[in-house]
């Protein structure tokens, strides 16, 4: 059930036709973990749905102030290259002369919107039902739960929420309150100069001393690389993601046009398309996938911190086995809602 606008959107997390994607994590061990198990359900959707959602591309990761921290990223040692390797491998890459990368071979590029379609192909085919565009008025929590909506009241023996930027208005009305909250990302694509084609380049991320920049070769549209910011914008609420801080928007852009200048001299340095996306960001930016303190049929995924698309499979899969009450084999309390929440009004 989609409880806000008809599918597909684009107001959320989930849309747009790229996601990076790699086995090695630089964040906490478990993160890595996960995406072992991830990439083989990736594997299998697309041998279901019969389209194909990853492209492996590889995925260069930069730096020039800490390059012994890139190691964290990997689940096995990579060679460590210069800038001299890199631009030997990739020509219309340019870096500084300190500039040091690492490559990950096996990471690569999910085609989002298409994961969302092939989910909800492999759902409906198992018998599901798709309901859009379904404003929920309430939930009330028991045995059985019952969903309140302007299309009707929906019951059944367990709930699972995944409510991305609006988590915390659905949640806070049933009891939980999570340190959630939603930022906006303009997404950037780059035209090519005539003559250049970058279409061989791996995804790419690059650790600067002030923010990190991403991007992917082209992919979603001909001639154009989508390359920006991590960093997010604040906004008031998810219903109000296009009134933000101009000025802090125009001074993410201004870096990106620097850096895409000084790194892709082959393309143009300013931004052909822009499109926003939204985060929903947790203090520790590790997402959280819980029960209901109280009401254990009622389990909930939320606060993905811009890198959850590619956990999605098992991310799913974990909630899954909650509201089944049984225990998911890669949940760790690094995970839990509990490290946030230390009550419930329920």
């Amino acid at each position: 059930m989609d409880f806000k606008f008809p599918i597909p959107h684009t107001r959320g997390s989930s849309h747009g036709g790229s996601r990076v994607t790699r086995k090695a994590f630089r964040l906490q061990e478990f993160h890595s973990q996960i995406m072992m198990k991830a990439y083989p359900m990736w594997e299998t959707l697309e041998k279901e749905a019969r389209v194909e959602l990853f492209k492996q591309v590889g995925m260069l990761s930069t730096t020039h102030s800490c390059h012994e921290g890139l190691t964290k990223y990997f689940t096995k040692q990579p060679k460590l290259l210069n800038s001299k390797d890199v631009s030997q491998m990739y020509p219309l890459m340019t870096f500084p002369e300190n500039e040091m990368a690492h490559l990950d071979e096996d990471a690569g590029i999910l085609y989002a919107s298409k994961c969302v379609m092939a989910f909800q192909k492999i759902f409906l085919s198992n018998g599901g039902v798709i309901k859009d565009n379904c404003k929920v008025r309430s939930i009330i929590p028991g045995d059985t739960v019952t969903v309140h909506t302007d299309d009707g009241d929906f019951q059944a023996k367990g709930l699972v929420l995944a409510c991305g930027p609006w988590s915390s208005e659905i949640l806070s009305n049933i009891g939980v309150f999570l340190p959630l909250k939603a930022r906006t990302v303009d997404v950037c694509y780059w035209k090519e100069k005539p003559g250049y084609d970058h279409s061989k380049l791996p995804a790419f991320v690059s650790l600067l001393e002030n923010c990190i920049i991403y991007g992917v070769p082209p992919s979603e549209y001909n001639g154009l690389m989508k390359i920006t910011l991590h960093d997010s914008v604040p906004c008031e609420s998810a219903d109000t993601r296009d009134i933000t801080d101009d000025e802090l928007v125009a001074r993410h852009l201004d870096k990106l046009k620097k850096y895409v200048a000084s790194t892709f001299p082959h393309l143009i340095p300013e931004p052909a398309i822009r499109e926003r996306c939204m985060y929903t960001i947790t203090p520790d930016t590790v997402s959280i996938i819980d029960s209901h303190p109280t009401y254990k049929n009622i389990v909930f995924g939320a606060g993905f911190s811009g890198q959850g698309f590619k956990f999605a499979p098992v991310a799913g899969s974990m909630l899954a086995d909650l509201v089944q009450n049984k225990t998911p084999d890669l949940l760790v309390d690094e995970m839990r809602a509990s490290r946030f929440v230390t009550k419930s009004k329920l």
